[in-house]
């Protein structure tokens, strides 16, 4: 191996490098999905207007879900991601890092679509952090495959309809940004169109592991 080669960190039963990536990165995101209920304020009136203030909370209470499920759906893509891994390296480690750098902030526009929910811009702030989630998500895949870090390393055609399957998100997302200036809660649905887009993906490029 060359002396140039990123220092390598196998996965195996004594593996701490390995096993501390993965637990910092768990630890990220349970932190993030976690603070995301900070952005609801709790209300401090009277019994009387108690039901008022909640109702006030709604687009609070529904942003958290919103960015809990997105959290979540992210979390698991990256669970998945880890546990096709043979090893870690320092530019796999530098790439998470920036990714989990996003993930940790997006508590914030979280908060900020929650508060100002028919905003355009609190719209393009949340959707710009999801889309370079999933762009950073893929870079981790394409970085694990070019190091030869995957514990069965994906041939061409695999990696081709991982790295597709991987950019929907962030297509459908980048996509919605300029209908958020129309209306945002139509923003929001278009977003459900990237589960149809994935099955779709299927039967265009078709996954050699499901043949």
């Amino acid at each position: 191996m060359s002396g140039d080669a990123p220092t390598r960190h196998e996965r195996h039963d004594p593996g701490l490098e390995f096993d501390r990536v993965a637990f910092f990165s768990d630890a990220v995101y349970a932190i993030a999905m976690t603070l995301l209920v900070v952005g609801i304020g709790v209300p401090h009136v009277s019994d009387a207007h108690l039901g008022r203030a909640l109702a006030n909370l709604d687009d609070s209470i529904i942003s958290f879900f919103i960015g809990f499920f997105v959290l979540g759906y992210y979390w698991i893509s990256h669970h998945q991601m880890f546990s096709a891994l043979r090893a870690v390296n320092t530019p796999l480690l530098v790439v998470n890092l920036v990714y989990l750098a996003i993930v940790a902030f997006l508590p914030f526009p979280t908060a900020i679509v929650g508060v100002n929910g028919d905003a355009p811009l609190a719209f393009v702030l949340f959707a710009s952090c999801l889309a370079a989630v999933s762009v950073l998500e893929v870079a981790i895949y394409v970085c694990a495959c070019h190091y030869d870090l995957m514990q069965d390393p994906p041939d061409a055609s695999m990696r081709r309809h991982d790295v597709i399957a991987g950019l929907i998100p962030a297509v459908f997302v980048v996509v919605s940004i300029p209908v958020a200036f129309v209306s945002t809660r139509t923003a929001f649905l278009a977003w459900l169109l990237i589960f149809p887009a994935e099955m779709l993906l299927d039967r265009v490029v078709p996954d050699p592991r499901k043949a």
